[in-house]
């Protein structure tokens, strides 16, 4: 089978890496990626991981700035006889003259039980959610994303401690093979596809920095825990200390403690028959968020502990 994929992103590059060194049908004619951009402070302009990836096993790849009215990207892609165009969290709209080059269609893989959780970040939203599963799916490709009808899906846990990385490891252990089997089905028309109830679609946006502020008068000690799972590693959580952002790059929550301290303020909780064992936390609304680790703004990370003995004014601080 001759596969075009379009790809930019870390999880895109394991699933790739996967594919090309199990053995399998796939023929891997061409890589399409995003164009590499600058990031951090430094402006350093980095290759995507699929464009890694792609010069490393010697594979070809382009990065085409628009796909609309491309009219030599379009001929590129004609010129392959492609079987299939699979696409995974590549970044752009596909528009209809290229869903309808390949022989079979266009797929596309989405993080969530479908209807669910359509469009940008489902592994986020479900983690937020506190959600106990997902679901990697296998669709069809149209020009509205993540409308068309299911051909393969397959049930995921999603652990108290699982974070959005954790969640793409477990896609990583049985991906690459879903996605031959149901392609090889597709050709020998062994596949019966499943319609979408478009009554019962939820939809989740693109992640922006600020969507990682807290906001502690207004969310409790688990729901700043699930925005942690699901903001790591970017764009993590945080709020502001003394006029600084401080991230919060470890935590968890605890039930049923510190009744007697105010809201939003930090407090210490010692363990009686372990006084070493120190608990750095912040009282909200239900529970307590209880603090690991955390970076404040220019500085280095910093083991909760060792933070507060360089910032005495922390305890009781109220955010």
């Amino acid at each position: 089978m001759k596969i075009a994929f379009f790809w930019t992103w870390e999880f895109s590059k394991n699933i790739l890496k996967n594919i090309l060194e199990s053995k399998n049908s796939l023929e891997v004619k061409l890589i399409v990626s995003q164009a590499d951009k600058p990031i951090w402070r430094k402006k350093e302009i980095i290759p995507t991981p699929v464009k890694t990836l792609a010069l490393e096993k010697n594979i070809e790849i382009l990065q085409p700035e628009k796909l609309k009215n491309n009219e030599d990207f379009f001929e590129k892609l004609k010129s392959l006889d492609l079987d299939f165009i699979v696409v995974v969290a590549y970044g752009k709209i596909i528009p209809k003259d290229i869903l309808d080059i390949p022989k079979f269609s266009c797929i596309n893989i989405h993080g969530s039980l479908l209807p669910l959780y359509r469009w940008a970040s489902p592994i986020q939203e479900s983690i937020k959610n506190w959600d106990k599963k997902t679901w990697l799916t296998i669709m069809y490709m149209s020009e509205w994303m993540d409308e068309w009808d299911m051909l393969a899906k397959k049930e995921v846990n999603i652990d108290i401690l699982d974070k959005t990385p954790d969640i793409f490891k477990k896609f990583e252990e049985f991906w690459a093979e879903l996605l031959t089997k149901t392609l090889e089905k597709i050709i020998s028309r062994e596949l019966k596809w499943e319609k979408q109830d478009d009554s019962k679609a939820t939809y989740c946006w693109k992640i922006d920095k600020k969507d990682g502020e807290l906001d502690f008068k207004n969310q409790t000690a688990k729901e700043i825990y699930d925005r942690f799972r699901a903001y790591y590693p970017w764009p993590w959580i945080y709020s502001f200390y003394n006029w600084k952002k401080i991230l919060i790059e470890d935590c968890f929550f605890e039930e049923n403690i510190a009744e007697n301290i105010s809201l939003w303020k930090v407090f210490e909780l010692k363990d009686e028959q372990n006084p070493k064992n120190l608990k750095i936390c912040i009282k909200c609304n239900s529970w307590a968020l209880i603090l690991k680790k955390v970076k404040l703004e220019w500085k280095k990370s910093l083991d909760i502990k060792d933070f507060f003995n360089w910032n005495k004014d922390f305890l009781e601080y109220n955010f």
